[in-house]
């Protein structure tokens, strides 16, 4: 096998690792699968011995938990997360995450094999430089390639032009590709789902006076706090016994990001999005979705569950004028469409990709749909948005793992005699 345009390698039909590190999981497999070997969280936790911490940061001294250990209990232990607004902002444990993904997960040698890492279409040339620095001089690899996960869902889709909708756990964007190069000035994106999930935490954490499935505020504590429970009926108070002991010694940030958890999983199992639209009759005429929480308590939840999914299509009342409001998925789709030459635009609606794990709420493709109908009513539209929750997911793995895997793909990988050749221009230079 080759790299970078002629350079030869000791490496001989050698698998290319592929990493997706996006904000709610890690991805990682090897190039011509058609699943990711291991997907596990992003987000860390870390516990610092001498003293309590208060940085929102880890230090270089802390003990990191990576994947799995982040659900188990520690006391004290603080939880980061190294994403934000789609992006890497934190370098601190990205080495510890590439090396829980590979060389614990996966039980290889990155040194062994060429790696394809994604990136967000707004990501910095300083991330890319920093992500290369990390793989070339703290893991060996032999060459290296970063590419746009808008690009790679549409290859994914069997497509090289194609307009993608990506609804994420931070950030949803709409991205227009064209023969496989984003055009950059008709991108959009919108940090729609913080704004999503913090309106499902103020809904079950709000008394309800639902005329037929009233609730009192709920308890969002996950299993790690609680020592037992008892079944009751619907609606009644929980019989759980919590520990105490663990309580006690949670930090904020635990807290905070283990009951974002438990809202998150009542939306992924309870919400829905209205195919035609929300009203009052159409979410009344819908019926009512069970849910249990971890304390044991459940209830009905009827209207309420299809709030949260409406945002991402109708803006709600302004509370804060000082606020700016996050663009919704229409606007968004308007903006791009509007920005791109007007000869290329059949060719997108002709071929739209919806990606990304929150575009798995029930009806979110109807809607999307209909709403493209509706802004373009002369248009031809047609969507891919399988019904695999794996390729919907992961799509941006998945078109990684096709595009790393062809051997016409070998000659533009960065080899690592390249990279000290010339250094983070290569990569601005090769990976476009």
């Amino acid at each position: 096998m080759t790299y970078g345009g002629g350079k030869s390698s000791a490496l001989h039909e050698v698998s290319a690792l592929v990493l997706d590190i996006g904000t709610s999981t890690t991805r990682a497999g090897y190039a011509g699968d058609d699943t990711p070997r291991t997907v596990f969280s992003t987000t860390y936790g870390y516990v610092k011995e001498s003293e309590p911490l208060a940085d929102p940061g880890a230090p270089s001294n802390a003990r990191l938990f990576i994947g799995d250990h982040v659900t188990e209990w520690r006391a004290n232990m603080e939880v980061a997360n190294p994403m934000k607004d789609g992006i890497i902002k934190d370098f601190t444990a990205v080495p510890s995450i590439i090396s829980h993904a590979f060389v614990t997960k996966m039980d290889c040698s990155p040194a062994e094999h060429p790696v394809m890492v994604t990136e967000a279409p707004w990501n910095t040339p300083e991330n890319r430089q920093r992500m290369a620095e990390i793989l070339f001089e703290e893991f060996k690899v032999p060459a290296f390639y970063i590419a746009n996960n808008a690009v790679l869902s549409s290859f994914a889709s069997g497509k090289g032009t194609s307009l993608v909708i990506d609804v994420g756990k931070s950030m949803v964007s709409v991205t227009p590709i064209s023969d496989g190069f984003v055009l950059r000035k008709g991108m959009s994106c919108s940090a729609l789902p913080p704004q999503v999930q913090s309106t499902a935490f103020r809904i079950l954490t709000t008394p309800s006076n639902h005329p037929i499935y009233p609730r009192p505020p709920i308890q969002l504590l996950p299993y790690q706090l609680i020592a037992s429970k008892k079944a009751v009926e619907i609606g009644r108070p929980h019989q759980a016994i919590f520990r105490e002991d663990r309580i006690s010694q949670a930090t904020e940030s635990w807290r905070q990001w283990a009951e974002a958890r438990e809202a998150e999983e009542w939306i992924a199992a309870a919400n829905a999005v209205i195919e035609s639209g929300w009203t009052e009759v159409a979410a009344h005429a819908r019926p009512p979705r069970h849910y249990e929480f971890p304390t044991g308590y459940n209830a009905m939840f009827a209207q309420d569950r299809f709030i949260p999914g409406e945002m991402y299509f109708k803006p709600p009342a302004q509370t804060n004028p000082n606020v700016p409001r996050a663009p919704t998925i229409p606007e968004m789709i308007t903006t791009t469409m509007q920005s791109v030459e007007p000869d290329l635009r059949a060719a997108l609606l002709n071929h739209v990709v919806l990606t990304g794990a929150g575009s798995m709420m029930q009806g979110m493709s109807d809607r999307i749909f209909n709403e493209l109908q509706q802004l373009f009513p002369a248009q031809k539209i047609k969507m891919h948005a399988p019904g695999n929750p794996t390729e919907r997911k992961y799509a941006g793995w998945l078109g990684g793992s096709i595009l790393a895997s062809l051997g016409t793909f070998h000659q533009l990988w960065v080899s690592a005699e390249e990279w000290q050749e010339h250094g983070a221009s290569i990569v601005m230079q090769r990976c476009k």
